[in-house]
């Protein structure tokens, strides 16, 4: 059985854009709401992608597959929706201090880390099961929604079957594990 994960292309809003503090939460909406930067053709297209329901995973989806499958298990892991001070820093750094508030527990607005743990053992099941009916699954998420699920699939016994694991945009991981 194999299972290729992917995360999603280059979004067209830039996470290196200064934001100030306190539009942090518009800004993560803005980001969520956002499609991709135009990509070359990819070559072979799968008969069906699974994706989450965010339009940049979805327009990835549809670069790779003829079909796609979507599911809000796929969707990305929560971000606190804090409005911080009125400085301005890239988006990616309110990114990074709003994602260890998270891993602290600080939900606001958000799923807590447990839930998005609980949330990728529901993915990893749901793959597991379509895999009852097929030898290879293809699934386009997110970042950190896609440790998680790596983290899961690993306790599972899966096997990562790749040498470096990149988790830049188009990335893709690849895991199989003998069927029962």
């Amino acid at each position: 059985m194999e299972i290729i994960i992917y995360r999603h292309a280059e979004p067209t809003v830039s996470i290196n854009e200064k934001i100030r503090g306190c539009d942090f939460p518009a800004g993560v909406k803005k980001y969520n709401e956002s499609g991709i930067i135009a990509v070359k053709n990819m070559g072979h297209k799968e008969k069906v992608v699974y994706t989450s329901d965010l339009l940049r995973s979805m327009a990835t989806g549809r670069l790779i597959g003829e079909n796609i499958v979507t599911t809000p298990l796929l969707r990305e892991t929560g971000i606190p929706l804090i409005k911080f001070q009125a400085v301005y820093l890239k988006a990616n750094y309110w990114m990074i201090i709003a994602r260890v508030l998270w891993l602290t527990g600080n939900k606001t607005g958000c799923e807590s880390f447990s839930e998005a743990k609980a949330r990728a053992k529901l993915a990893v099941n749901w793959f597991e099961s379509l895999l009852s009916e097929k030898e290879r699954i293809v699934v386009v998420g997110h970042g950190f929604i896609n440790r998680l699920i790596k983290r899961e699939l690993l306790r599972r016994g899966w096997l990562l079957n790749q040498p470096k694991v990149s988790h830049g945009y188009l990335s893709k991981m690849i895991f199989i594990k003998e069927s029962p």
